[in-house]
């Protein structure tokens, strides 16, 4: 499966900043109508709930890179999991595979819905 971000940003600032809050996310996503938006979150998790227009690329997996190794380099690419830890892994990982900018949301998607996060059904 193929993965889509819903941001495109020509900045390289993202790349070595730490987590963003929910509230920052939020209005990137805003701003940023085509940013990519990937929930790096196992299947089971994502099918229980996740934000809307989000793919879903569990970055536990072995085919992790193959997902998103056709994803623009330079498009704003949006992540997160259930509390922070694995999206941290994803946006290195990211990172390493060229990547420029990659926004990441501190706390996942427990911060996302506890701030009245939109949550939709995959």
């Amino acid at each position: 499966m193929a993965c889509f971000l819903v941001f495109s940003c020509s900045s390289t600032s993202a790349q070595n900043e730490p987590q963003v809050s929910v509230s920052e996310f939020a209005q990137i996503r805003t701003d940023k109508p085509n940013a990519i938006v990937i929930d790096v979150r196992t299947p089971g998790e994502y099918s229980g709930g996740t934000m809307e227009g989000a793919q879903n690329c569990n970055v536990k997996s072995d085919t992790f890179r193959d997902q998103v190794k056709d994803i623009d380099k330079d498009a704003t690419v949006m992540v997160f999991c259930k509390g922070g830890v694995r999206s941290a892994k994803a946006k290195k990982i990211l990172q390493e595979m060229g990547f420029t900018n990659v926004v990441d949301l501190e706390g996942g998607f427990d911060s996302w819905k506890n701030g009245g996060g939109k949550v939709v059904q995959p």
